[in-house]
């Protein structure tokens, strides 16, 4: 399942933050950014496009205040195969009601965020088929994030590949990003985390094996060794019941490795 989008939106500013907080999603493909409605408009309608939303400024100033809504009536009465949802991103906390008649997916309110954009994403989501298969290297990742100071449940689809580590920390768990961001709050249980490659190394951490480089050591703590990554300067605690499985673990990558 995949999300295809494109951004309409007068302002480069407001189209770069928009681009970069969606693309912080592997199941969103962003297919294009158009300053105006008329250089959006034939790539909206043409059916081989298979576009599932358009984020589109409801304020096209460029154009006249009428530009934004104008293309959404037009939205609104394609005949695609596929279902298009309209997401307006706009400045005002009361979008107009004509807005409204359109039937949008949702409404992105200037300054966008990452909670913000969470929480959209999760509505276009559910709008989608539910018999398409899941792409096998993505895992659904529901968290707590903040916005003005509330908590928002917010749900990312994550590559495995993208996953360093998961920690549970004060009963909360954490998923660490290769990236070097950190997921709070997860709502899945340590235990529940079963994807190929991972493997528990502590009763606090398990780690993504394929990503697992060596070990080193940890004199000063009752864990006599650390678990060391490719590619991170992070390390985390190797569990003193954990720690045969995980030595035979890193003999087998480093035989397999080795073409052994």
């Amino acid at each position: 399942m995949s999300v295809r989008a494109i951004i309409v939106e007068d302002r480069a500013s407001a189209r770069n933050v928009l681009r970069k907080l969606l693309l912080r999603h592997p199941d969103v493909a962003v297919l294009g950014e158009y300053e105006d409605t008329a250089s959006a408009w034939p790539v909206i309608e043409d059916p081989a496009t298979r576009l599932d939303v358009v984020f589109l400024d409801i304020d096209i100033q460029t154009e006249g205040e009428r530009a934004g809504m104008e293309l959404a009536h037009r939205i609104s009465r394609l005949k695609l195969p596929q279902k298009l949802g309209i997401v307006f991103t706009t400045a005002y906390e009361a979008p107009a009601l004509e807005a409204h008649d359109v039937q949008p997916v949702g409404y992105l309110l200037k300054p966008i965020d990452d909670a913000k954009v969470c929480k959209v994403l999760d509505k276009i989501r559910l709008d989608q088929p539910r018999d398409l298969p899941i792409v096998p290297p993505l895992i659904e990742i529901k968290h707590r994030t903040l916005q003005h100071g509330e908590t928002v449940w917010c749900t990312r689809l994550v590559g495995l590949s993208e996953i360093l580590y998961i920690q549970s920390d004060d009963a909360t768990v954490k998923v660490h990003l290769r990236s070097d961001e950190v997921l709070e709050g997860v709502h899945r249980p340590l235990k529940n985390w079963h994807e190929a490659d991972f493997m528990r190394v502590h009763n606090s951490y398990v780690a993504n094996f394929s990503w697992v480089n060596g070990y080193k050591t940890n004199p000063f703590s009752v864990e006599g060794y650390k678990a060391t990554f490719s590619g991170s300067a992070k390390d985390i605690p190797i569990g003193k019941t954990f720690e045969d499985r995980f030595f035979s673990a890193l003999a087998q990558k480093a035989q397999k490795n080795s073409g052994g």
